[in-house]
C-alpha cells in the first residue's frame, strides 16, 4: 500500500511541477501579460522574467526556437519551449510528446488582445 501511495505522490508532483511556466518577455509588451493571466486562471504557474529584446533574441537561440516561428515572448516549460499564445490544448498536447522540442502558435488578431490563439503547432 505505501508504493502505491508514494506512486501517486510522485505522479501528481509530476503534475503539478509540469504545470509551471518560465515566460521571458519584453515588460512593454501588453498582449504577453494578458496571455500570461489566462494561463493562470486555467491553473498555470507563471514566472514571468523581464529581458530586454537582445536577451530574448539569445534565449530563442539557445532553446532553437525556429527563426520563422519567433513570437514577442517565450516560455519554457521543462526542457521544451513555448511559442506564441498557444491554447491550452497545444501545451497539453506538447507535455505528452516525448519527442517534441516546443510548440508554436502564429500571431493572429486574438493575440493582439492577450487571448490564446486556435491553431498551434508541435515542434520537433
Amino acid at each position: 500500500m505505501g508504493k502505491l501511495v508514494a506512486g501517486l505522490l510522485l505522479s501528481l508532483s509530476g503534475l503539478l511541477l509540469a504545470r509551471e511556466i518560465t515566460a521571458f518577455y519584453n515588460p512593454n509588451c501588453g498582449c504577453c501579460h494578458r496571455y500570461f493571466q489566462r494561463l493562470e486562471s486555467k491553473g498555470y504557474k507563471i514566472n514571468r522574467v523581464q529581458v530586454d529584446p537582445d536577451a530574448l533574441l539569445k534565449k530563442k537561440d539557445e532553446l532553437g526556437v525556429p527563426i520563422d516561428k519567433r513570437s514577442c515572448h517565450t516560455m519554457v516549460i521543462g526542457d521544451k519551449f513555448i511559442e506564441g499564445h498557444v491554447p491550452t490544448e497545444g501545451i497539453e498536447a506538447l507535455l505528452k510528446d516525448k519527442n517534441a522540442k516546443g510548440v508554436y502558435s502564429p500571431h493572429g488578431t486574438l493575440s493582439g488582445w492577450g487571448m490564446e490563439e486556435k491553431a498551434y503547432e508541435i515542434i520537433r
